[in-house]
């Protein structure tokens, strides 16, 4: 059976000798961040003595942490939930209605340290907390539902950002399922309340640059008729066309990155280390900058607004962002008979990625049959 204690860590004490109380569950030792004197301390009761100077300060926070505490483990005996050290931290510190309901955003924070993700999917739970804010202030995990994430979607739907691209709304519900995931694990839900919500990922819809376009932009840069900051931009938006190295991963690339021939990089969404050979283009667009840099890059945002200038010089009418480089390289690769699997080893993905890209390849050999029809007409 589950017990409870109440121990002064004499052993511990500060400047001041003053020493925290713990309390103390089966095996687990859980500060609560209270601090007396020995002298002040009733070790067989566990309590707060009267004598303490700031007794009337002191004892009521203590008393109610205690109070607390006693009752969360009163509550596993009776429900018979397993005992989590987290479970029983928000039952003390914050309440019974903290523990059993918890704040969400703060959830999604405690999930990101313990799930040890990677700081581009860290990035993405960031924005989704933005995102569920928006749609209800402050949200708890019994919010979650089938209503709310109908509500979220919608909302959504509307970010400029999210109207042309499905599957970030898909891959923002998919993380909100992780969630709920992780909340029945810790005994927070029971149930899955998302467990009718449908995601089915939109393939097809990768923006890329055909072969032409891409040789029209090659040729741009060698003509040098661009201004200056969008000279710079295509020159690393080329090489990371040639390689499928993201932003993220462009504007930290150094020049020590690059080995026999080929960049190694450690690509900051996955974690996934990565060896991409260079061919004669992409090594000939390397221009090291400050700290060993292999680019002089801007902001995201600046970036994409230069892109899109580019395309407006060079006459594509496409909605290209940075992010079109690593589609366009998985596209090409795949058109030019590289294999799936190689394709996914370059790009650090899976094959169930990189067959987005071999059924995009597939809608640009019928389109391109189509002219046959138009001569025979």
């Amino acid at each position: 059976m589950l017990t409870l204690r109440t121990y002064l860590r004499t052993g511990r004490a500060n400047s001041q000798g003053e020493c925290i109380i713990y309390f103390i569950v089966g095996d687990e030792w859980i500060s609560s961040t209270l601090k007396v004197h020995p002298d002040y301390w009733d070790g067989a009761n566990g309590i707060i003595l009267k004598k303490h100077p700031k007794y009337y300060t002191v004892n009521p926070t203590f008393q109610q942490m205690k109070g607390r505490a006693e009752q969360c483990i009163s509550n596993y005996h009776t429900s018979g939930k397993q005992f989590t050290r987290q479970h029983f931290e928000q039952f003390v510190f914050d309440g019974q209605e903290a523990a059993e309901n918890p704040c969400l955003i703060k959830f999604i924070d405690e999930y990101c340290d313990s799930m040890n993700l990677s700081w581009g999917r860290i990035k993405h739970y960031k924005q989704l907390k933005k995102d569920i804010i928006t749609v209800k202030a402050r949200p708890r995990i019994l919010d979650i539902n089938y209503a709310f994430a109908i509500k979220l979607q919608s909302y959504l739907r509307t970010k400029k950002d999210a109207i042309n691209n499905a599957n970030t709304i898909i891959r923002k519900m998919r993380m909100m399922k992780a969630l709920v995931h992780h909340a029945q694990k810790l005994r927070i839900l029971l149930e899955d309340p998302l467990i009718n919500v449908k995601l089915k990922e939109i393939t097809g819809t990768k923006k890329h640059l055909s072969a032409d376009e891409l040789s029209i932009l090659e040729n741009l840069f060698k003509a040098g008729t661009l201004p200056g900051n969008q000279q710079q931009t295509l020159r690393y938006f080329l090489f990371s066309c040639y390689t499928a190295l993201r932003y993220s991963d462009i504007i930290s690339l150094k020049l020590c990155d690059i080995k026999n021939g080929s960049v190694i990089t450690t690509q900051e969404k996955t974690d996934k280390p990565v060896s991409v050979p260079l061919i004669t283009q992409a090594q000939e667009l390397i221009s090291p900058g400050i700290n060993g840099l292999c680019f002089k890059t801007f902001t995201n945002q600046a970036t994409n607004r230069f892109l899109k200038e580019i395309m407006k010089t060079a006459d594509i009418e496409k909605n290209i962002t940075y992010h079109c480089s690593r589609h366009t390289f998985g596209t090409l690769s795949i058109f030019w008979g590289i294999p799936q699997e190689v394709v996914a080893e370059l790009m650090g993905v899976n094959l169930k990625t990189v067959k987005i890209y071999a059924q995009i390849v597939d809608q640009v050999k019928v389109r391109e049959m189509m002219k046959w029809e138009r001569k025979a007409m």
